[in-house]
């Protein structure tokens, strides 16, 4: 089992299937406003769906959201938070090497903007990341000719980047944060093995890097409130790391490396460390079909309280977990909604998690396939 017993079990809420095409699977779920959710897919589609029902809503279907031979959508967030337009923006980025910006009141008039990288050989984009208090986006590019780069955008002027980082990382760059409460600064992470937090109102990129962590081709990374960051390794690997403020002349604390994960809680994977509404190690077990919320608690140094894990059995059997969000609307009936690939009936037992078709799982996840099932 994932965890020790007792812990808490999580009751389905609702489940569909959004009426993905057959062997299409889900890669990551956002919210889209107070009362809806977006999803995308493998078949290069953008869907917003109910958030209490998971029915998709009207006019909610984007399909080839990122055309052409090379092109498939790779990452979506929410790109608003003014009363103006009240959550209905989404910005996705793709392998055709775009961001795109869309506008769910403006039904079937596709993208209202598009932001192009302006780099020779128009990498594709795999890590996005939005910023709406200072208007900024922000997308990580795979390596190409011997360079990664960030580029960064201002949302009201779409066209090439204001800003480019391109000497930080030396691999594809799969994850982009921004700092919860200091909007100006930035967290990056490559298969590289480097997770770099930097000053974004900086432009010269030396003098912007605030700190490097060392950690090992990174899958996963973030912030834990204010004072922390997360890496995790795509052999599961987990750590972490103070956050080294250079305005405060204190000391930090030491990191806390964790192991493989996989021997640390005996799962099979792990999917990501979820920030919503508490902090969860999110693991699961395709052997035991199960998926679970292990809290990652401070008292005083990071640890698991294993004790208070919350369990979807079921979860969506042997497939595996991509990707999970957990619902923090007040008059939610549910702590989490689930979207599954499989039409059929499923004994998953809660409601938000996305899934990846099963195939046998390597030791390591390779680059080449971050956007295939695995």
């Amino acid at each position: 089992m994932a965890v020790s017993a007792p812990f808490n079990l999580l009751r389905q809420q609702g489940q569909e299937s959004l009426s993905l095409p057959v062997g299409s699977y889900i890669y990551s779920l956002c919210q889209s406003g107070n009362d809806a959710l977006a999803a995308i897919s493998s078949d290069n589609s953008l869907r917003r769906i109910d958030r209490r029902t998971l029915k998709l809503l009207p006019d909610g279907l984007i399909t080839d959201a990122h055309p052409g031979k090379s092109g498939g959508v790779t990452c979506v967030c929410p790109a608003d938070q003014s009363v103006s337009t009240a959550g209905h923006l989404l910005a996705t980025s793709g392998r055709d090497g775009t961001v795109k910006l869309w506008d769910s009141r403006a039904k079937g008039q596709g993208a209202v903007s598009a932001f192009l990288t302006g780099i020779d050989r128009n990498p594709a984009l795999i890590s996005l990341a939005c910023n709406p208090g200072i208007n900024s986006i922000v997308a990580g590019t795979e390596l190409v000719s011997a360079q990664a780069s960030l580029c960064f955008w201002d949302v009201r002027f779409p066209g090439v980047p204001r800003m480019q980082y391109v000497e930080s990382h030396n691999d594809d760059i799969t994850e982009l944060r921004y700092h919860p409460i200091q909007s100006n600064v930035l967290l990056s992470g490559s298969t590289d093995g480097l997770v770099n937090l930097y000053n974004t109102t900086i432009t010269d990129e030396d003098d912007a890097l605030l700190q490097v962590i060392n950690h090992g081709s990174i899958h996963h990374a973030g912030f834990i409130g204010e004072k922390a960051i997360y890496a995790l390794s795509h052999d599961e690997a987990f750590s972490i790391h103070p956050f080294n403020d250079p305005d405060e002349n204190i000391v930090e604390p030491a990191a806390i490396h964790f192991g493989d994960l996989r021997s640390t809680l005996s799962c099979d994977y792990a999917v990501d460390v979820s920030v919503d509404e508490g902090v969860y190690a999110v693991i699961g077990s395709t052997r035991e079909q199960t998926l679970d919320l292990v809290p990652i608690v401070a008292s005083p140094n990071f640890q698991f309280d294993r004790a208070k894990a919350w369990r979807l059995p079921g979860a969506h059997g042997e497939e595996v977990v991509r990707s999970v969000l957990l619902d923090n609307q007040e008059d939610s009936n549910s702590t989490e909604i689930e979207t599954k690939i499989d039409p059929k009936p499923s004994k998953a037992s809660q409601a938000v998690l996305s899934s990846r078709n099963r195939q046998k799982r390597k030791e390591k996840r390779h680059r080449d396939q971050r956007y295939k099932p695995y």
